[in-house]
């Protein structure tokens, strides 16, 4: 009779074995026993130092009561740009694709992640929907009851690296002193303060998470931009300075499209110009004024006009090319030698919302207290 070493295992060595599999095969395990289903689901799985490969994530309205989520995944190492291979893997078939049911038409562009958590806005409903895609299960969350004007709202979304607590961030769009925070597993929405983002206005798709916290671009009375970050643990606002607003234009020209991003593990600020430029900015070193450098200013010469059209960098290589979303679906590689751009693939040809995301199948039934719905 064969013996069962894996029965015989610690469960931190079990973990950090099966936690080396890819996605498709960890799905797999979860069907070889119900230890190994309830491991993988746990929120210690989540927590292991070998962590999930990034993959992206494609938000498609499917109905007006359902969202088609599909999950594609890419390499992320930081090799040596080879356009000729991506343009290949791109072309590999989808991870999944799943619909996502809800009771109206979502915000797709406010959608959150963190830790392959999902949080869709429904701002008609003044609901708050947390989904894992991947378990097949969502939580539905109320606004806060204080709240007037549901199309000004803000969220963010975050996970405390010291408790393992999830929370949900309610941003006031207008220039309020007072935000919210919900603890998922608690049932109740807490009032936090401003503090210095006291007054400011935060803007709801330049948002990104770095050190585990969420940034948000914000602007205050005078219209001046700031970076706005709420650290997850202490539940404090802060800000400071984005590039100063002269250093923001280039002949002449305003900023449009700002973004916030993580690259190379640096927070980048980036921005279109009408004359068909983007422009990437890094933040060396954290919070620290001076170390803003502006690292590339693209011209992407296609025949129409993407002035207006939402564009995301999600993985720079060592030689400093680039792999970018042109309006959410495009795929566009930058050749940092040559700057020269071309496209190498269209993720869909259906309107849709693009983002990294970290897949997981932590289950929402860990947070206790919440109405888990399966679907």
């Amino acid at each position: 009779m064969k013996q069962d070493f894996f029965k015989n295992l610690p469960s931190e060595l079990t973990i950090n074995i099966l936690s080396r599999l890819s996605l498709r095969s960890k799905s797999i395990s979860k069907c070889v026993c119900k230890p190994w289903l309830n491991l993988i689901e746990s929120s210690d799985f989540v927590k292991s130092e070998i962590k999930t490969p990034p993959a992206l994530v494609l938000l498609m309205p499917e109905t007006s009561n359902s969202t088609q989520c599909t999950i594609i995944e890419f390499e992320d190492e930081d090799e040596e740009a080879d356009l000729e291979s991506y343009a290949l893997d791109l072309q590999f078939p989808h991870l999944t694709d799943i619909e996502i049911p809800h009771g109206n038409s979502v915000s797709l562009y406010r959608a959150r992640q963190t830790n392959g958590l999902l949080l869709l806005d429904l701002p008609t409903e003044r609901l708050v929907y947390i989904t894992n895609p991947l378990t097949r299960q969502h939580i539905k969350l109320c606004f806060p009851h204080v709240y007037i004007h549901d199309n000004l709202l803000n969220f963010g979304f975050c996970v405390s690296k010291i408790s393992g607590r999830y929370k949900v961030i309610c941003i006031n769009g207008g220039a309020s002193d007072a935000h919210h925070v919900y603890t998922l597993g608690t049932g109740t929405w807490r009032r936090v303060g401003a503090g210095p983002a006291s007054g400011c206005t935060f803007s709801y798709h330049a948002y990104t998470i770095c050190n585990g916290n969420p940034h948000w671009v914000v602007y205050d009375s005078a219209q001046t931009l700031w970076i706005c970050c709420f650290d997850v643990e202490t539940e404090c606002f802060n800000i400071f300075s984005a590039p100063a607003d002269d250093e923001l234009i280039v002949d002449d020209e305003l900023p449009l499209d700002v973004k916030l991003n993580v690259l190379r593990g640096c927070l980048s600020l980036s921005y279109t110009l009408d004359k068909e430029f983007l422009v990437i900015w890094l933040m060396n070193e954290y919070q620290v004024k001076e170390s803003w450098t502006m690292e590339y200013q693209i011209v992407i010469d296609f025949d129409y006009d993407w002035s207006y059209l939402n564009i995301c960098t999600f993985k720079i290589f060592k030689n400093g090319d680039l792999l970018m979303f042109l309006g959410d679906t495009c795929v566009i590689y930058y050749s940092y030698k040559t700057e020269t751009t071309q496209q190498v693939g269209i993720l869909t040809d259906e309107l849709a919302y693009t983002m990294i995301y970290t897949p997981s199948h932590f289950s929402l039934k860990n947070f206790g207290g919440e109405n888990v719905v399966s679907f």
